[in-house]
């Protein structure tokens, strides 16, 4: 991307729009005096499912919305959105992202579970993807009842992994027999995605191509040692882009239109993340939480990780995200007793009427357990591909976290949102605080192929709210001071602060203002193996957030304890 910042741009005004399970939201940037900006935004309801099955019925609302805020039109007489017309009415660039409807249904097919086939599944857990079935060497299934766990899973896509790169091929020869019978005897014909050995493809196109549209990539594992995903990702989104445009909910008239066709909502992520590490110098992680997905990407080390977990969800797929919680882990946030009914119930109303919010506070408590839990999950399952750093240890140094979705950006106070990212996360070190209230992330990552310099200057001009910096030592402290923070301000004056052991503390330093810190910790706690540390940090809405907990971060176990210091923790980080 940063080899294209240099060119003049070729497109004034860009429009984002991204599907979601339950809302659409639509960002209109402009140059204003020769720099790109945020000029508007609206969200509307999605219709891409019943009783309306059209997402351009959402699109057209949202649009409306603009024109009646800033004047602008979109639509010529016919009803069709004006894309690279004259500039008096319509768009540039537009382009397309989507979450949300039912996910892809998948069979994976691959030679071994601790090579090829984990591989397969680390790729797949980067699109909105339900996997129905595997098939592997070790399947003690015969031919027809392999073919007939292809034919009742009814797939939407086969990917096929398996075989090094020029290496023995015989045996995934013999599954690709098994999955050519499956097609020829099925009477809708599933997308084939293969991402085996690279020497195959030839035999595969050969096999396939006349029973179903056959795509291909890089190996995912062209040795042993080696996992290579980028390839299979990039092939995925291409596949989950026909998918949407070719079954009903009305994307394919989206897609026409859409310069990039309708990329995925964790793909449109993940490259932005690599282009905020790569200009920040450090690691970042994005974490979204929606209503029939939770979405996590990350760049560690220099490296994209991008996991997707459609059955976590604070709506379409609350049932089943509590299922794959427990019930216990959500208890333990809660400060009231509740049962399992309860958050069954909640969660079953939550599952049928997806766009309501907390009526209560009770409710509010469970949706912020809930969601601490699903990204806690989440974030465990991606940490399995990070390489160099075991599951068994605090995250590691985190630069920036970025938090999408309604609940994480959508809390009255931003220092409730800076909570609720440090317990779902639990970040170690000085990391700064995102969030996306305006939903300009996914649009961005999508318009980063196409015009960088966009990026690069919305972001700057405030496009993502910073909440601020946190200090979160690793370790330990039971009693007394947990650090002592002096903070000297730009215009000389200084704050010292002492933050108690267990507790949060907010330290004001606005947004765009940097401060010299000194942190000293009490024994037991540490920053990147330190007790002292020095460091120049910028502030946000919420300021620079002290956090003397320690890592784990430690929950009391009875309720009436929980009741006693959770409350004091949402206190502590409130700025109004």
């Amino acid at each position: 991307m940063s080899n294209k910042l240099d060119t003049q741009p070729t497109a004034n005004t860009i429009l984002a729009a991204d599907f979601g399970s339950v809302n659409t939201r639509v960002v209109l940037f402009d140059r204003v005096d020769g720099q790109y900006r945020l000029l508007s935004r609206a969200q509307t309801l999605s219709t891409a499912t019943p009783p309306v099955l059209d997402a351009g019925v959402a699109l057209r609302r949202a649009l409306a919305e603009i024109t009646d805020l800033i004047g602008k039109p979109f639509f010529q007489g016919s009803g069709d959105l004006v894309v690279g017309g004259d500039g008096a009415v319509g768009v540039d660039v537009f382009v397309a992202t989507a979450s949300g409807g039912r996910p892809m249904r998948a069979v994976l097919v691959g030679l071994t579970s601790d090579v090829s086939l984990d591989s397969g599944k680390r790729a797949l857990a980067s699109a909105h993807v339900d996997l129905a079935e595997t098939l592997s060497l070790v399947d003690v299934r015969g031919l027809e009842e392999q073919v007939n766990a292809i034919l009742n899973s009814q797939p939407d896509m086969i990917f096929i992994v398996g075989g090094t790169d020029y290496g023995a091929n015989d045996s995934l020869v013999s599954m690709l027999e098994t999955v050519r019978l499956a097609l020829r005897l099925s009477r809708a014909r599933p997308v084939i995605l293969y991402a085996g050995n690279i020497e195959l493809k030839p035999i595969v196109e050969e096999m396939l191509g006349e029973e179903s549209t056959v795509f291909t990539a890089t190996n995912v594992r062209p040795t042993l040692a080696e996992e290579k995903l980028v390839g299979a990702e990039l092939e995925l989104a291409l596949v989950y882009g026909a998918y949407k445009a070719n079954n009903p909910g009305g994307f394919g008239d989206v897609q026409k239109i859409s310069r990039l066709g309708i990329m995925p909502t964790g793909q449109s992520y993940s490259n932005l993340v690599q282009y905020l590490a790569r200009i920040n110098g450090h690691d970042v992680l994005c974490v979204d939480v929606g209503s029939s997905s939770v979405t996590i990407s990350a760049c560690i080390k220099n490296t994209p990780h991008l996991l997707i977990r459609p059955d976590l969800g604070l709506g379409h797929s609350a049932v089943t995200g509590l299922q794959a919680i427990g019930v216990k882990n959500v208890l333990r946030w809660l400060t009231y007793e509740a049962t399992e009914s309860d958050l069954v119930d909640y969660m079953w109303m939550k599952s049928l009427h997806p766009s309501t919010v907390p009526a209560t506070v009770r409710d509010l408590e469970i949706e912020y357990a809930i969601a601490r839990e699903f990204v806690r999950s989440a974030i465990h399952d991606s940490r399995r591909s990070w390489v160099g750093y075991p599951q068994t240890e605090a995250l590691p140094g985190l630069g920036t976290i970025i938090g999408v979705g309604s609940l994480l950006t959508g809390s009255v106070d931003p220092g409730v949102s800076a909570l609720l990212l440090l317990d779902a996360v639990q970040p170690a070190g000085l990391v700064q605080l995102k969030v996306d209230p305006y939903g300009v992330l996914a649009g961005l990552g999508s318009v980063a192929y196409l015009e960088p310099l966009a990026v690069v200057q919305v972001l700057e001009s405030g496009g993502l709210l910073n909440l601020g910096t946190a200090i979160c030592p690793t370790g330990k402290h039971d009693s007394g001071s947990a650090m002592e923070v002096r903070v000297r301000y730009v215009n000389g004056t200084t704050v010292k602060e002492s933050v108690p052991a267990g507790s949060l503390k907010i330290i004001p330093l606005p947004v765009g203002q940097k401060a010299n810190v000194s942190i000293r910790l009490a024994r037991g706690l540490a920053i990147n193996g330190r007790r002292t540390v020095n460091a120049s940090l910028e502030g946000g809405v919420a300021g620079l957030i002290c956090d003397g907990r320690g890592r784990p971060v430690p929950l009391p176990h009875s309720v009436k304890d929980r009741a006693a210091v959770l409350p004091g923790w949402l206190e502590a980080v409130k700025t109004v």
